[in-house]
């Protein structure tokens, strides 16, 4: 409405509506095709936010105890990337993380919890595909680690090779567990109240404002339950 240099009050006039949003003909029409838009972005919101939600919970139920060494493996890869982005970008670690605007104490304490997060994931991931007697043969590479069929010969003699060839099919094993897992979940939803919608608006916000801070903020607008 401002971009057409209107306000408001010119919601009433139809004439000046249609003439302003192609294949609109009134107020009314143009309220509507708003509401289903945004419907349909809170739809997409849930959806992508579906994912985390069914594994978060499968962690939660199956409350897998993950071995200290396990944390710190996940967290010397977690590292190892971090330093592989900042060589990439002509910098050393500290000055990388400056440049994103993360301080080291930021970085430590993030890359703990994620490290933690990914472990107990894996964990219950595993626990998951051994009760479900799950498991993956080489040709499903493709789908599960996103190989090409073209490659994959190379890829697995390349990592018999290299002796990696039972970290990868592991990889392949939680990737199918975690695909199995979303797709059997039966998940409801609920609308936003206004007020939650106001909070969620007012996190957003905030976060945007000091985004250097780190901070994290889930979206929202059609919620998963």
């Amino acid at each position: 409405m401002r971009q057409a240099g209107g306000t408001a009050d010119d919601l009433q006039d139809d004439a000046w509506v249609s003439e302003h949003f192609q294949g609109i003909e009134d107020g009314s029409q143009l309220l509507s095709a708003v509401r289903l838009q945004l419907r349909q972005m809170g739809i997409r919101s849930a959806e992508e936010s579906k994912t985390k939600k069914c594994l978060d919970i499968l962690v939660s139920r199956l409350n897998q105890s993950v071995p200290t060494a396990d944390i710190a493996e996940t967290r010397e890869a977690l590292e190892a990337e971090i330093a592989q982005q900042a060589q990439a970008a002509g910098l050393g670690v500290d000055a990388f993380l400056m440049q994103n605007g993360v301080s080291r104490a930021q970085f430590e304490e993030s890359i703990n919890e994620q490290a933690r997060d990914e472990a107990e994931l894996a964990a219950a991931l595993d626990a998951f595909a051994f009760v479900r007697k799950l498991s993956v043969d080489d040709g499903e590479f493709t789908h599960y680690l996103s190989v090409p069929e073209k490659d994959l010969e190379q890829f697995i003699d390349q990592a018999r090779h290299q002796g990696f060839y039972g970290e990868i099919r592991d990889a392949a094993l939680r990737n199918k567990a975690m695909e199995t897992v979303v797709s059997e979940c039966v998940c409801n939803y609920k609308h936003e109240s206004k007020e939650e919608a106001a909070s969620r608006i007012k996190q957003l916000t905030d976060v945007l404002d000091a985004a250097s801070a780190g901070e994290k903020s889930d979206g929202g607008g059609l919620k998963l339950v």
